[in-house]
């Protein structure tokens, strides 16, 4: 039942659990590589964020592109 859900739940928000780890891990190492970028203090917040962010308006239209 507890495993039935949660590949419920894999299947419809998948979009946007790849952006959040997938796009948000890559956006998070390329700002901690951008000197300017290095100081600031949630930058991975903001990375990862933006990754969610992505994947939420994957989800909204429907595809990626």
């Amino acid at each position: 039942m507890l495993i039935k859900k949660i590949l419920n739940h894999i299947s419809i928000w998948g979009k946007v659990w790849f952006g959040f780890i997938f796009l948000g891990s890559v956006f998070n190492a390329t700002f901690e590589k951008i000197s300017l970028l290095s100081d600031v203090p949630y930058i991975s917040v903001f990375a990862f964020g933006s990754g969610a962010l992505i994947g939420f308006l994957a989800k909204m239209r429907g595809a990626w592109l």
